[in-house]
Formats: C-alpha cells, sequence, structure tokens
C-alpha cells in the first residue's frame, strides 16, 4: 500500500527519453492571454525554455498533457518508470481545492495562473498516454510543494498553501476532483501493448481450438485477408479489441482468452513504442493507416518485431534502429507503389 500524498517527497527521478512536438492546449493558451502575455509557452518559447524535444528526458518535475481521444489532463510528473509515470494532476479553471492538495501562485510557473497541484490524486498513468510537456518545475519550487503538503498548518498562505479541505460534496471543488479522478482511470485504462513477461504464456487459437478451428468462418467473420488470418491462428498478428470482440464471437472462447493468444513483445521494445518520443510519429501513420491511434501503435509494434526476427544476431535487437527501418519500409514501399 502507497504511503499518504502528503508523506510522499517528489523525488526527482530520471529516465532518458525524448519529447513529443505537439502544441500546449488552446484553453491554457486562453487562460494566460486573459492574465498577461506569455510568449514563452508557444511552441517557440517552450523550446526556448526547455531545449529541442529530441534532446530532452522525461523526468520528476515535469508538467506534461496527458491525452487519450477527449481525456486531457495535466500532470506533475513525480516518479518515472519503464511504461509508467507516477504523476499528480493539475487545474487551472475553475479555481478548486481540497486538503490534500497544494495551490501554487501564477507568477512560480510557466502556465501563469494559479495552479492546484491534487496531492491526494497522485496516481500511476501509462506512458502511452503522454502528449507534449509544457513546463519543468525547480527542485526548489518542487521542495516547497513537498514541505506544504507534509505540513499544510505551518502553510495555510503564501505562493506556495496548503488546499483548504471541502466542506460539502457537492460543492464545486468537489465536482473538480471527482471529474479529474474518473479522466485518472480513463488514462489509467488506455490498452497498452501485449508486453513479455517470465510468468506469462501464450497460446496461439490453433493450440486453443484444434482440429475445431474454422478458418472460413473467422476470415468471414474479421473480413480479412488469408494470409492474415493465418497469422491470427498462428498468434503473430496484433489483435485489437474490435478483433478481439469478432473473434470470441466466432470461436465462443472469452475475449481474456483470445486477447492472450497472440504472442506479447519483448519489453524493450514496448518501452520504445509507448514513449512520448513516438507518439507524433506513430499518430501521423494511424492517421495515414486510416486506424485508430492504438491500432497503429500495435502494428508497428508487431511490424517491429517481424522484422527483428527476420535478422540474424545475439543479444538485444537495437529495436529504435529497427522501429526507424520498419517505417523506412513502409515509406519506400509506399512510394513504390
Amino acid at each position: 500500500m502507497m504511503p499518504a500524498a502528503a508523506d510522499r517527497p517528489l523525488q526527482p527521478t530520471t529516465w532518458k527519453g525524448t519529447m513529443s512536438d505537439p502544441g500546449v492546449p488552446q484553453r491554457f493558451l486562453d487562460l494566460v492571454r486573459r492574465s498577461r502575455p506569455r510568449p514563452d509557452l508557444a511552441e517557440r518559447g517552450i523550446v526556448e525554455r526547455l531545449g529541442p524535444s529530441e534532446d530532452a528526458v522525461l523526468e520528476a518535475g515535469q508538467v506534461w498533457r496527458a491525452r487519450w481521444e477527449r481525456t486531457v489532463v495535466l500532470l506533475l510528473v513525480t516518479e518515472v518508470g519503464d511504461l509508467a509515470v507516477q504523476a499528480a494532476p493539475l487545474t487551472v479553471d475553475p479555481p478548486a481545492e481540497d486538503s490534500e492538495s497544494v495551490v501554487v501562485d501564477s507568477a512560480l510557473t510557466a502556465l501563469g495562473v494559479e495552479v492546484t497541484v491534487w496531492l491526494g490524486l497522485v496516481s500511476e498513468v501509462p506512458l502511452r498516454v503522454l502528449e507534449r510537456q509544457v513546463d519543468s518545475w525547480s527542485e526548489d519550487l518542487i521542495s516547497r510543494v513537498s514541505a506544504a503538503a507534509r505540513s499544510p498548518e505551518d502553510h495555510a498562505t503564501g505562493d506556495v498553501r496548503a488546499g483548504r479541505a471541502i466542506e460539502d460534496d457537492h460543492a464545486p471543488d468537489a465536482l473538480v476532483r471527482a471529474e479529474l479522478a474518473d479522466e485518472l482511470d480513463t488514462l489509467r485504462e488506455v490498452p497498452g501493448l501485449p508486453v513479455e513477461t517470465s510468468d506469462v504464456n501464450y497460446r496461439p487459437l490453433a493450440s486453443l481450438l484444434g482440429s475445431k478451428i474454422d478458418l472460413k468462418a473467422l476470415r468471414e467473420a474479421l473480413r480479412l485477408p488469408q494470409p492474415d488470418v493465418m497469422q491470427i491462428v498462428r498468434g503473430k498478428f496484433p489483435l485489437t479489441p474490435e478483433l478481439v470482440e469478432k473473434i470470441s464471437r466466432a470461436t465462443g472462447l472469452t475475449t481474456a482468452v483470445v486477447a492472450r493468444s497472440t504472442k506479447p513483445l519483448p519489453l524493450g521494445l514496448v518501452v520504445l513504442v509507448e514513449h512520448p518520443r513516438w507518439r507524433p510519429v506513430l499518430a501521423k501513420r494511424a492517421k495515414a493507416l486510416d486506424v485508430d491511434e492504438m491500432s497503429g501503435r500495435l502494428s508497428a509494434g508487431y511490424g517491429t518485431f517481424a522484422l527483428a526476427t527476420r535478422e540474424t544476431g545475439g543479444g538485444e535487437p537495437d529495436w529504435e534502429g529497427r522501429l526507424r527501418a520498419f517505417l523506412l519500409s513502409e515509406t519506400s514501399g509506399a512510394e513504390h507503389r
């Protein structure tokens, strides 16, 4: 069980990687314009303050925009892992707070407005939903936020102060907190790539169904070419939730069993493909293929894995090199069609 938010210091933890490129959410820019001009929040200003995205690292103390479909949340990263970050959600509008939060004055961050750090909602969020870094808080500011959380009675006022308790469960502050909790749940539930672990074994459909397998029925249900259906049967084709549902209905297997019928990907490859550095590239590819972002990421992961398995050599593959080669092969193939 994790310690209470007020007892957890915000320790800087660094994991090497790079950032993605989309711009700052328009509503935050609108808020800034209503207060005072902040050219450092424009894309050029972000690059001047934080450096080029390809040279950056993902680390504690950064503020990121997390997004999946219509769910958008600002997050203060408190700890970084291979596939997820520990993070506290932030709000800037409407003003809201609770007894476990810390409120930071507008002059102390690049957002240019008062920020509430909801430390009571610190949770694990997958890297795959991170979209753009928008700020980086100093160690001094992080320390002051931690101090205000640990001893709220000593930080009732000031430019970094403890949040005030919510007295009514139906108050606007309570509604903001509940909405944030729901949005974090949505982000945590975003499906990721199947990752290889020592305690998880997969069984392809060919093994699960044996002589009961009906390739014709599967092909009709999935509306895919015969070679793709054969790859699915052998557990070597990426399964989207839609395909899982269709296979489940066609075979009578549960969706959980079907989802485990595809060979999982090596951890190193999943870490790379789900890192926000690659998100804009893979999102652009998905759009070009006219598929959703998750389906595009799945096919890129399995396409890269297939490319690596055709090559010889021991040791951990250069997954970044393989991913670049896979994307280049797609581009070259499109140019020659």
